[in-house]
């Protein structure tokens, strides 16, 4: 009985000293591993870390054989401006120089003071003076001082002339209430009987064609020019 139990313990004794020395020489060579290793360099270390940091981002490419987005269409040009004809042109220099003598005679006369220059065209034509000039010259007077749409308009592209005016707070076109209404009826008036006269002197002129009727004549143009079409062709053919 003694010995069986000698035996026993003797068998138990040699299976533990075995797992020991068996878990003992796994733990000794995970440790010679991680010696064996190198040890990172700190520039890698720091790339590491920069990758680490980075936020997990998905560039949103577009698919495959997409069609890119489409071009605004070009904007329609334009239609050219009529040229104009000799004869127009010819009254127009006329009329340039017939304005530029009543100016000169309206000065020689003393009609003018005016805040600009060249002189104010529609003041000179509808009124026979341009007196501009006192109008902003008076500092008793309430401001913004009110001026014909040509004397505002030239102060403020550079063509006033007067000093110490304070044209961008104190220069704008009068009032209808105050004189501008009663001036453009007197242009009206004025420009309508010379134009009534002329067109009386010059006979009536060619009245335009209504849409319809251009149209109509178009279509009959384009219709004569299909049907001419075949009978040239078949000349042509005929020809050796």
């Amino acid at each position: 009985m003694v010995r069986r139990f000698v035996t026993l313990t003797l068998s138990f004794c040699l299976v533990l000293g075995v797992g020991i020395l068996q878990v003992h020489s796994s733990f000794a060579q995970g440790e010679a591993k991680k010696e064996a290793q190198p040890p990172k360099s700190e520039t890698a270390q720091k790339e590491a870390a920069k990758e680490a940091a980075k936020p997990a981002t998905t560039k949103s490419e577009p698919p495959k054989g997409a069609e890119p987005a489409k071009k605004e269409a070009p904007k329609a040009a334009e239609p050219a401006l009529p040229s104009i004809p000799p004869e127009v042109q010819a009254k127009l220099d006329a009329a340039r120089r017939a304005v530029a003598e009543a100016i000169v005679a309206a000065q020689d006369a003393g009609l003018v003071e005016t805040s600009i220059d060249p002189p104010p065209i529609l003041d000179i034509l509808i009124t026979g003076r341009a007196i501009d000039a006192r109008t902003l010259k008076n500092t008793a007077a309430k401001k913004p001082y009110g001026v014909s749409p040509e004397v505002m308009c030239a102060w403020f592209t550079g063509y006033g002339k007067l000093e110490g005016v304070d044209y961008v707070h104190d220069v704008r076109i009068t009032n209808p209430s105050a004189g501008l209404k009663q001036w453009y009826d007197q242009r009206a008036a004025i420009l309508r009987q010379y134009i009534e006269e002329v067109r009386k002197a010059k006979g009536p002129g060619p009245s335009p064609k209504p849409e319809a009727t251009k149209k109509a004549e178009e279509t009959k143009k384009a219709e004569e020019t299909k049907k001419a079409e075949p009978a040239k062709k078949s000349d042509e053919a005929k020809k050796p």
